[in-house]
Parts: structure tokens; C-alpha cells; sequence
């Protein structure tokens, strides 16, 4: 409800000067707040949902040859990227925001500007495809770099929102897999991701970024990256924005992050229960030490755009059982149990448990 206040009648939501994720990171969270919630956008919001939209596409650069054509222009956008570029990060906040204005725009009865939303995403999302097509010949491989005309370094660390937090690729999309390889060969340090521009420290929530995409590829490396970050926070259980690499102390930022924390938060939460697309998925992140056999794990009552969720996980010595309860903003999802290491095993519609033999379970 706030959000106008910081709106210019251009339609731009202005965090800082030329930074230009802040139109689409506002839409997405607006859409996320109605999901989450199950309410509809309130019609208030319309004037301002509708100009955020129009300022994105008035502010890309046209079409044309070079590598940057059709994308947002060189801005400063997140600190931790670099000096001013065209950021791959502010474009893919900005395919995001479009989205979600085309959707709130839908479920507020206004189906032309939903169209052209719609229609000016998917343009968009075709112009990062090409530039990053050109930046892969150039690079050598699919690895995304933070901008087209940068080589592959720490900055590349801001093009992993594709996959998180914005699931705008699929979780085995290569140029996901390949930039995440990319930053644990190059740019890690103590098992950390080590952010070389700015920060010049090892970085709690950016480490939890690269887990994050690692977890929804099925990756089981994402638990060492957890578990890393675990290591890594204070006595009180909290992050500084960056880790001196020798005294393990805050080097950088707030000595109390809380972006850092936030990430914990959801790094959590999604181990144990996360959306992809129209299905819920249960315990993909769960590591394999704690499911030990009389172990018993909780969480929840935690928000999904499917409603919200309790899941209970007993681990006995011969099967895991899952439970969960649930109050569903409609019908029912489909529900997958993903232990790391197990094949998917589909929930049944009306089912409220499922018993994944030890087998199954590394």
C-alpha cells in the first residue's frame, strides 16, 4: 500500500539513481504478496501496477545488432555487480515485474493491458535469450556473465536470478548450471561464494543464492553450501553482509544482515517445502544427516502460493514418513515428495502422508 509513495509520475519506483531493478523487484513482490496470501490485487493498486509496467517498456533500449539491444540500459544496479553496465540482473527483474503486472492486470478485468504485458515480456525475455546466446560465442561457454560485454567474474554471481529467486528458467537450464559451476570453480573461498567487487568477503546470502539454484536442480552440493553458512554466523545466529576470509568477522555492511537472514529464512523453508510451477514439493533440501533414524523434523505453518503448509518428516529406521497439513487457497496441488538422492514419489490427490521406504533413501 506504501509502495505509490515511492512511485514518480513516471511510473518509476525510485530506490536510487540510475538503478533499475527496483520497477520490476516492485511488481514481483506485489504478485508475490497476492499468491502467497490468495487475495486479489486490491484495484488501488491498478494506477500504480499499470505505470510500473509502461516505464519498463519505455525505458529499454531499442532493437539493433549489439549485444545489449532491446535490454534495460547500463545502470549501477545491485552494489555487489560492478561499475555501471547492462546488467542481465535488472533485465530479468524487469521479464518478472511484466509478468506479474500482466497477471494482476488480468484478475483486475483489464485483459488489453494484461496482452500487452504479457506481450512485452516475452520480447524482452527473447532479447536476454540473444544476448546471452552472443555472450556464450564470445565466452566459449553457457555460463552467463553479469552483463554482455563482461567477462565471466564474481558479478556473474546477479545473472543466477533466472533460476532463483525468479524461476524464469527450468531448474536444469544449462546457462544456470554452467554460471553456478562457473562461481564454485572461480569464487569460492572457505566454502563460501567470495564477492571480490564491494564486498571483498565471503558472502552469507549470495552463497545461499548459488544453493538455492543448486537445490532446484537437485543437486546435493546445495546442502554443503547450508551447511557452510551455518558455520559461518555469529554466536547470536546472525550474518554480517560480508566475511572477512581470515578472521571470519564482518568486513563489510550491517554486522547484522538482514537480507542475510531473510535468505536463511527461505533457504529453510524451501528444503523443506517450495512451488515449481503448478506442483508443491516436499523435502527436496532435507539433508541426508537429518534424517537419521529417529529424527523427527518440522515446519510450518509456512505460506506457498498454494496456501499454507505444515510438513512433519519422521525418519525411522526402515522408511521416512511425511505428513503435512494444509489450508489451500483452492484446489489441492500436486504434491511431489523429492528426498535428495530418491526418485520423485507423487502424492496421491487425497492424500495427507507418504512413507518413502529406507531403500529409497540414501
Amino acid at each position: 500500500d506504501l509502495f505509490p509513495q515511492r512511485q514518480r509520475p513516471t511510473g518509476y519506483f525510485h530506490s536510487q539513481d540510475a538503478e533499475w531493478d527496483s520497477n520490476g523487484q516492485a511488481l514481483w513482490i506485489m504478485r508475490r504478496l497476492c499468491a502467497l496470501s490468495g487475495l486479489p490485487p486490491k484495484p488501488a493498486w491498478w494506477g500504480p501496477i499499470r505505470r510500473a509496467a509502461r516505464w519498463i517498456g519505455r525505458k529499454r533500449l531499442p532493437p539493433g545488432e549489439s549485444g545489449h539491444a532491446g535490454l534495460l540500459p547500463a545502470g549501477f544496479s545491485a552494489e555487489h555487480l560492478g561499475p555501471n553496465d547492462y546488467y542481465y540482473w535488472d533485465d530479468f527483474w524487469a521479464v518478472a515485474g511484466l509478468r506479474a503486472a500482466a497477471e494482476m492486470a488480468a484478475q483486475l478485468g483489464h485483459s488489453n493491458e494484461a496482452r500487452a504485458f504479457s506481450e512485452e515480456a516475452e520480447d524482452l525475455s527473447g532479447a536476454i535469450n540473444r544476448s546471452l546466446a552472443r555472450a556464450a560465442g564470445r565466452l566459449g561457454r553457457l555460463a552467463m556473465p553479469a552483463s554482455p560485454h563482461r567477462r565471466l567474474d564474481a558479478g556473474s554471481i546477479g545473472s543466477l536470478a533466472a533460476g532463483y529467486p525468479l524461476p524464469l528458467m527450468p531448474p536444469d537450464d544449462p546457462r544456470l548450471i554452467d554460471t553456478a559451476a562457473f562461481l564454485r570453480e572461480r569464487c569460492f573461498f572457505g566454502g563460501g561464494f567470495f564477492q571480490e567487487m564491494t564486498h571483498s568477503g565471503i558472502n552469507p546470502y549470495l552463497t545461499l543464492h548459488v544453493a538455492q539454484v543448486l537445490m532446484r536442480a537437485g543437486d546435493p552440493a546445495s546442502g554443503e553450501l547450508l551447511a557452510a553458512v551455518a558455520g559461518l554466523a555469529s554466536p547470536t545466529g546472525q550474518w554480517p553482509e560480508a566475511i572477512h576470509p581470515r578472521t571470519l568477522g564482518g568486513c563489510m555492511g550491517d554486522g547484522q544482515h538482514v537480507w542475510a537472514a531473510a535468505e536463511w529464512v527461505l533457504m529453510l523453508r524451501n528444503a523443506f517445502l517450495r512451488e515449481e510451477g503448478d506442483a508443491l514439493l516436499l523435502g527436496q533440501g532435507l539433508a541426508a544427516e537429518w534424517l537419521r533414524p529417529g529424527r523427527t523434523l518440522s515446519f510450518g505453518p509456512a505460506p506457498t502460493s498454494f496456501g499454507a503448509v505444515s510438513l512433519r518428516v519422521e525418519a525411522g529406521r526402515d522408511a521416512v514418513a511425511l505428513s503435512w497439513t494444509a489450508r489451500w487457497h483452492g484446489a489441492p496441488p500436486r504434491i511431489e515428495i523429492r528426498l535428495p538422492g530418491a526418485a520423485p514419489v507423487l502424492a496421491g490427490p487425497d492424500a495427507a502422508r507418504v512413507v518413502v521406504g529406507r531403500g529409497l533413501v540414501p
